[in-house]
């Protein structure tokens, strides 16, 4: 198939970049609306009315639908529009590439684990730096109304609830977050500037900013990079999905299993471990990226990185 039928037609970098960053405000926009529409024509209640609706537990499943489809349009969409305007076909652009080393599977699932042993030890860290008390109050303030809306989220009592919750909290940011992140902002930027490591840095601080958690930024910043750096070595964008999957649906499921335990689904939201195993967990991760890198042997990722 020739390129004229698999795009509209080809743009610059820099255009792209213009493009995604127009589309992906209004998909943001556009996400919140419709999906928090539907949700309060669900529950039968005014707009404004609703933050305090979705937060009580019997209302757990439209909650995490209403998530769901925010995310969907809010991530999904730019970077699917966005891949019209490339000479290949939207797929392959996307990053849908066969997985060539089934090794990389493994590979992938214990840097993911690992990857939770850092992030853990870099919360922990994250809240031993000194930092003025208004910031501190206000981050603090940011990190419980996340804990109550998933707390609200995750009220599963069956495991037809941890499903849902899976698909919900797991598979669908998993995919559409790693097209937004991944496949589309890192290689527009990586196209642009020509230099892997800027586009995979600068690409996981935007990730992790977009999560709006002063405490989980470090954490969240280390596991974009991770994730930027697999999708280099791999070319592939199912093995950073299959990582960001597997990051939030060990979250989900040891939730389920400490269901009736508050103080224990505290203690799995907050998962901070003691700082000094940003090393361990570092050190082990740099072996596993290694090995990833030598079953790609066409990746030759900067010596900076």
């Amino acid at each position: 198939m020739s390129s004229s039928e698999t795009s509209i037609f080809q743009m610059s970098p820099g255009l792209k970049m213009a493009l995604f960053i127009g589309l992906s405000g209004i998909s943001l926009i556009l996400g919140g609306m419709i999906s928090f529409s539907i949700a309060a024509l669900l529950l039968d209640v005014r707009f404004n009315e609703l933050q305090t609706v979705l937060l009580q537990p019997q209302n757990a499943s439209i909650a995490l639908f209403a998530n769901a489809l925010a995310s969907f349009i809010a991530f999904g969409l730019p970077g699917i529009a966005v891949a019209f305007f490339s000479k290949d076909k939207i797929g392959a652009v996307l990053g849908f590439k066969p997985i060539h080393n089934f090794n990389q599977i493994g590979l992938v699932i214990l840097i993911a684990i690992t990857g939770l042993f850092l992030s853990g030890a870099l919360g922990d860290l994250t809240e031993k730096i000194p930092i003025p008390i208004n910031l501190k109050n206000w981050a603090t303030q940011m990190e419980d109304q996340y804990k109550k809306a998933l707390f609200a989220m995750t009220q599963m009592k069956s495991v037809l609830d941890l499903i849902y919750a899976i698909l919900a909290v797991a598979v669908v940011p998993a995919v559409v977050e790693e097209l937004f992140f991944r496949a589309s902002l890192q290689k527009i930027i990586m196209d642009w500037t020509g230099k892997p490591y800027i586009a995979i840095v600068v690409t996981a601080v935007i990730f992790s900013a977009f999560h709006f958690s002063y405490f989980g930024f470090l954490s969240r910043m280390s596991l974009g990079i991770i994730l930027g750096i697999i999708y280099f070595y791999t070319k592939t964008i199912w093995m950073p999905m299959l990582m960001h999957f597997i990051n939030n649906g060990i979250g989900i499921t040891i939730l389920y299993f400490v269901r009736n335990n508050p103080k224990k689904m505290d203690a799995v939201i907050d998962g901070n471990l003691p700082y000094y195993w940003v090393v361990i967990a570092l050190f082990v991760i740099i072996i596993l990226c290694k090995k990833l890198k030598e079953t790609s042997p066409h990746v030759q990722l900067e010596k900076s990185i």
